[in-house]
């Protein structure tokens, strides 16, 4: 189903993440073809995302070049025309508009979350496994870890615990276009800190164990703050252990 920009628009009001008046040029009616944070994707019809601390206003030129019919930002870049969609935190901000664009797909999908200091890999496996099992041959469950991704259309190595909002949400919709029925993801205390894994419903969420591991100045700052982080996962979820 295809959104319009006036849709994704009303999930910034309702979430209170717009900084300023939506300006009077956007067609609010325009159906969004895509949501992409990568120029290099643009297709007429997309809403651009800019994100990142090494974002470069030529990378949104690109994007409007391509076709992209708004962007979202925290800051306008006035010589670039294009309307803007100002917002106020970025990390809350690319999830809801994922999950919106996905058409919230992790609803229509068993989604079972586990963080943890030790042993999200080996849990998630031993899960797997027993799925796999339990669905006697009807198909293979997903999963997202960081040692592979298979959602039901591609396999690979992973490079990173839990995917960026887009791509997990693509992941999501890939697994439930695909007929699986479960999947089971590693979630990282700093996709919940930095809110990747935002609007991810889960069927089930489990906290293993936490020690002292990822406390430094570039991760969690004291054991507080990861303590909190992985708390964030038990409020997406009916079931938690």
């Amino acid at each position: 189903m295809k959104h319009t920009l006036n849709d994704y628009i009303a999930l910034l009001e309702e979430r209170s993440l717009l900084a300023a008046t939506v300006p009077d040029s956007l067609d609010r009616s325009a159906a969004v073809e895509l949501v992409s944070y990568d120029s290099r994707e643009v297709v007429p019809g997309t809403l651009f995302i800019c994100k990142g601390a090494h974002f470069k206003e030529e990378f949104l030129q690109m994007a409007r070049d391509r076709g992209a019919i708004a962007y979202v930002s925290e800051q306008p870049y006035p010589s670039v025309n294009l309307p803007c969609l100002q917002v106020n935190d970025m990390r809350r901000t690319i999830a809801p508009l994922a999950d919106l664009f996905f058409d919230h797909p992790s609803g229509r999908l068993k989604v079972v979350g586990l963080t943890g200091t030790k042993g999200k890999s080996s849990t998630a496996y031993y899960l797997k496994s027993i799925l796999d099992v339990h669905l006697a041959g009807r198909s293979e469950s997903g999963i997202i870890s960081s040692i592979d991704t298979y959602d039901g259309v591609e396999r690979f190595e992973s490079h990173i615990t839990t995917p960026e909002p887009l791509e997990l949400q693509k992941h999501f919709a890939n697994a439930r276009g695909a007929g699986l029925e479960y999947l089971t993801m590693e979630v990282s205390s700093q996709a919940l800190k930095y809110h990747r894994s935002l609007c991810t419903q889960f069927a089930a969420a489990c906290f293993l164990n936490i020690g002292y591991d990822h406390i430094s100045p570039i991760e969690h700052p004291d054991f507080e703050d990861y303590f909190a982080s992985k708390l964030r996962i038990f409020a997406q979820t009916p079931v938690a252990c």
